[in-house]
């Protein structure tokens, strides 16, 4: 089938998509019922092709396995639609398959590549009798996992160009790192197992002779487990953390009068995100509506749609959605916002990081030596105590460690360089902020929060230059304004722990991707009412009114812990003497975070706090 034709398909898909979504909509009937019909995910980066493409070998020689004397995978220049069938234009792509890993017999797989002037084309076609989407963790349903590196510069930490993403077999993508705008995947069951096609949008214009970090994996899956996965380059299972595990692709192929094909992905994707709305939060919903019908109309049912006209169509649409006023109503809840490009850089003005040890009792009579890191932002001054500063403990998750959230002295990952920045430009004021353990001590997140008031706070709060005035427990409760807590998964769990526990030390709590389990593992799932209760019941008894404690927290509605956490938090909601829920600290003490397609992992993370930062300490004495 011509691309054309193929592509006015996707469009006619939209606009029943969009009548569907009106007609539910005046039924009363929210978004999700045509969110599936839309599918996948893009972005465009880049309109323009070069007026002169550069000529190239039409050919790169291939060893029999499809790797290039340097070991490398090859991708040839093409624009296959992005379909799920695997059309005429990969047959020109070598195809190379797993090396590493361990699987079911019988499962394997084959990829390839493509490229052209906006996009990284990538096609896996997986054997695999046994399918199972039945884990509520991603990576462990059947799927297709790609990791890029496009500066392939090779760095431990991702960096802003670095992506991970992944889709299994029923086309649900899920993004760990990245913009989930710069992709489009389609897949498909076939006899024997399944399809997938992914579509990655450049930041760069690429050209013959470039080369990509890259990695790609089969996850493979048994009923609600995964059982083993198969990857292309690295053999040491790391590469989800490590993009120096990467290996490498290189673009070639391209010759004198190679045009690429249309790009109807960014305006797929914005319908689909656009249908994904809530109407009933906006005042003004019809502006988009209209949009929808204006742009899956017409000339686009017809393979004469020109690369022109569907930009045209973005753009209004896009106009249309940023027009949108929400009602009062909608705008009592807290959005998610990403953190811009620019923070996730080094700053001119970054912080320190500094190590600490002390001794904390274990369970064994005995005690053990521990550390943590402590952030101090930049123009701390240790010599001059006039300067204040106010003081987050932040905990990691489940097998992790300190070191996860800023690594060690000398490093910079991701979190530091976003606090170097909001501090830098305004958007909050200089703070410290710690990474203890949970693990070691009495090693549990239920226990920890002894051993953060009796040796942590002691420790860090005299060492600098906080708002205690000694290590007193008098001192430390005085000061409790000056103090927020807050984790993510298992550290999340610590978080609903400490609040029970500490309301009389800490003003502020901040619970990322995990559920309170002090009605047992889980509890804000499978007793939130009763867990609701008892969280209300503490600060009922802590005697503090709820304009004395606030509670921000957030996941992801494809994160793990969302079928936990989002009840816990519904049935808090409904505890309005003690929780109040509201946008505005000045209304209330509590507010959720939802981010749309958030996954249980620190890139996404980093984001919530960069989100909830702003709100900590305001206006106090």
């Amino acid at each position: 089938m011509k691309q054309g034709k193929r592509l006015c398909l996707h469009l006619g898909m939209m606009k029943l998509a969009a009548a569907t979504l009106l007609f539910t909509s005046s039924l009363g009937v929210g978004p999700d019922v045509t969110a599936a019909a839309a599918g996948g995910e893009s972005a465009l980066k880049h309109n323009g092709t070069p007026a002169k493409p550069p000529m190239g070998p039409g050919k790169v020689p291939v060893d029999k396995n499809g790797f290039d004397p340097q070991g490398r995978m090859v991708a040839y220049f093409g624009s296959p639609v992005i379909d799920g069938q695997v059309d005429h234009d990969w047959k020109k792509a070598p195809a190379v398959a797993p090396k590493h890993g361990s699987v079911d017999p019988g499962t394997s797989a084959t990829f390839k590549a493509l490229w052209d002037d906006r996009a990284l084309y990538i096609l896996a076609e997986v054997k695999d009798k046994h399918l199972s989407v039945q884990s509520g963790t991603h990576y462990m349903q059947d799927s297709l996992e790609i990791f890029l590196d496009e500066n392939n510069d090779k760095t431990q930490e991702y960096q802003v160009d670095d992506l991970h993403i992944r889709t299994n077999y029923e086309n649900v993508l899920t993004v760990d790192n990245g913009d989930a705008e710069q992709y489009y995947t389609a897949a498909k069951k076939v006899e024997g197992g399944y399809v997938v096609e992914a579509r990655i949008a450049l930041e760069a214009i690429p050209e013959n002779g470039k080369v990509l970090g890259i990695e790609l994996q089969i996850n493979d899956a048994k009923g609600p487990e995964r059982i083993g996965s198969l990857n292309l380059f690295d053999s040491s299972g790391s590469a989800w953390n490590d993009t120096s595990k990467f290996g490498e692709i290189l673009l070639a192929g391209r010759t004198r009068g190679d045009v690429s094909g249309q790009n109807p992905y960014d305006l797929l994707n914005l319908i689909r995100s656009s249908l994904r709305l809530d109407f009933t939060l906006y005042k003004n919903s019809n502006i988009v509506k209209d949009a929808l019908f204006k742009t899956t109309e017409g000339a686009f049912l017809t393979d004469k749609v020109t690369q022109s006209q569907l930009d045209e169509q973005y753009a209004a649409l896009k106009d249309a959605v940023g027009k949108l006023e929400m009602t009062e109503e909608a705008a009592n809840e807290k959005y998610f916002k990403a953190v811009p490009d620019a923070y996730r850089m080094e700053s001119n003005k970054p912080g320190t990081i500094e190590s600490l040890s002390y001794k904390t009792p274990n369970l064994t009579q005995g005690t053990d030596e521990k550390k943590l890191n402590v952030y101090l932002p930049n123009g701390y001054d240790a010599s001059d105590p006039s300067k204040k500063y106010n003081v987050l403990y932040l905990m990691h998750g489940g097998g992790e460690n300190e070191n996860l959230i800023f690594g060690g002295p000398g490093q910079s990952k991701e979190l530091k360089k976003i606090l170097d920045h909001m501090i830098e430009n305004g958007d909050i004021e200089p703070l410290i902020v710690v990474t203890p353990s949970f693990y070691g001590g009495k090693n549990e997140p239920a226990y920890f929060h002894e051993e953060l008031i009796k040796d942590i706070i002691p420790l860090v709060e005299t060492k600098y230059h906080t708002y205690a005035q000694s290590a007193s427990l008098e001192d430390i409760k005085a000061s409790r304004a000056h103090r927020a807590f807050g984790g993510f998964s298992m550290g999340s769990v610590t978080t609903w722990y400490t609040f029970v526990h500490c309301l009389e030390y800490i003003k502020y709590y901040v619970p990322l991707s995990g559920d309170s389990w002090v009605m047992g593992q889980a509890g804000g799932g499978s007793k939130p009412v009763e867990t609701a209760e008892y969280l209300a019941g503490a600060a009922r008894e802590s005697g503090y009114t709820p304009q004395d404690y606030y509670i921000f927290s957030a996941t992801g509605n494809l994160d793990i812990a969302y079928p936990n956490m989002k009840p816990q938090i519904d049935a808090m909601k409904q505890v309005t003497d003690t929780f109040i829920y509201s946008s505005d600290r000045n209304k209330g003490n509590f507010y959720f975070i939802v981010a749309d397609g958030g996954t249980h992992a620190w890139n996404w993370v980093n984001q919530y706090i960069y989100d909830i930062l702003p709100d900590l300490f305001i206006n106090e004495e």
